[in-house]
């Protein structure tokens, strides 16, 4: 492991930040971890997805080789801000660059620097931003599944500031649910009124037939995991490929990170049973007031009785219950989710090209160059219409 230091001042007399950039494997973020919770604490939209749990989930999954650079900043010894990077050398558009890139994919769900609150935490950007720009060795700083207006796109504004070229690309935004504490207020979700009604006349069917049966599981029972797997793979997700159980990778991904939410207290596996017969299931995090379901699944032999929405709608009843007042559903916008709520989080990926013939290239290639050719091909074709 290497460690690399800096320091910037904070205009607060002879303080200043310290930015270190520590390289390494895993281990770096383990060595962290401590503190690194303790900042989540204090962040402002602190969630499972940025803890130290999930980051060293994902590289012992899908990238255990890979070269981690950690970036922290702190002030007289207290952890002010956290970012994990891993170091690349990828293909962008053709053009091989020398990257840093979030340690994401699409299991991950969101990405972001956590910081401290207030005054602080923006200084702790800045020091980031002033030690980043030095730092040799990268020409693309690519960031996924971000926040619009988290701590990372502050990080491209103070880029941008100088002169470095930056652009954001919106992703698909991820539909949330306000969970009402009325019980009346309840009756009036989902959004859709014909889902509402169709959901309405399934459960006067089913209580006819038998019991409809919630259940809420809060630790990483093997058996329980592997039950939701099984669900989940017996459907289309399987048969495409896509499905936890398909990939060892995938499964370690998520057993690890299910012990992790079992050991930090936010795992929330939900089952939803007829009559003992298992109907749809949640592998889900409940935290500071808010539930995500990372991972859903329903069986599809049952889909008369609309199970998938059936779940939603009892997990909402039980967090009301609960206190919980929102419910994040996580992944892109489909069109189940949109029966739920128009309400969504925006996401986006967030480039920083660093200045010189490569960057400079980079961005010329993807922002310029190509929307320029498309612009091109789309008036050619309308021609030959």
């Amino acid at each position: 492991m290497t460690v690399v230091e800096s320091r910037a001042g904070t205009g607060t007399g002879s303080t200043s930040m310290v930015v270190s950039a520590d390289r390494g494997g895993v281990e770096v973020v383990e060595r962290w971890a401590d503190a690194w919770r303790r900042l989540c604490d204090e962040f402002v939209d602190d969630q499972p997805f940025y803890h130290p749990e999930w980051i060293s989930a994902h590289i012992r999954a899908f990238t255990p080789k890979a070269n981690v650079l950690l970036l922290t900043v702190t002030l007289e010894g207290r952890l002010c801000l956290v970012l994990p990077l891993l170091e690349e050398r990828a293909l962008f558009h053709g053009l091989p660059l020398r990257t840093l890139r979030a340690p994401v994919n699409s299991h991950s769900c969101r990405f972001d620097a956590v910081r401290c609150p207030g005054r602080e935490g923006d200084l702790a950007v800045r020091a980031l931003w002033e030690h980043l720009k030095e730092l040799p060795a990268w020409d693309l700083l690519e960031l996924s599944y971000v926040p619009k207006d988290g701590t990372l796109s502050a990080l491209a504004l103070a880029a941008a500031a100088d002169r470095f070229h930056t652009a954001q690309v919106p992703m698909i935004p991820n539909p949330y649910i306000p969970i009402p504490s009325d019980p009346a207020r309840l009756l009036e979700l989902p959004a859709n009124k014909k889902l509402r009604s169709q959901l309405r006349g399934i459960r006067r069917e089913l209580t006819g037939r038998g019991q409809l049966k919630l259940q809420r599981v809060c630790d990483a029972n093997r058996a329980i995991l592997q039950r939701f797997y099984e669900l989940e793979s017996a459907g289309w997700k399987g048969a495409e490929g896509s499905a936890i159980s398909c990939t060892p990778q995938t499964q370690q991904f998520y057993d690890e990170i299910s012990k992790s939410a079992e050991t930090f207290g936010y795992l929330c596996i939900y089952t939803l049973e007829f009559d003992g017969q298992l109907l749809a299931s949640h592998l889900g995090l409940s935290y500071k007031g808010r539930y995500f379901s990372p991972k859903v699944a329903y069986d599809e032999n049952f889909k008369q009785w609309a199970p998938g929405q059936l779940i939603v709608e009892e997990i909402i009843r039980d967090c009301s219950a609960r206190d919980v007042r929102e419910y994040d559903i996580t992944g892109p916008n489909d069109a189940w989710k949109a029966k739920w709520t128009s309400q969504t989080h925006p996401q986006c990926i967030q480039f920083i090209f660093r200045k010189g013939i490569p960057g400079n290239l980079a961005h010329a290639i993807r922002f310029r160059l190509r929307p320029w050719l498309k612009k091109v091909t789309g008036r050619a074709r309308s021609k030959k219409r």
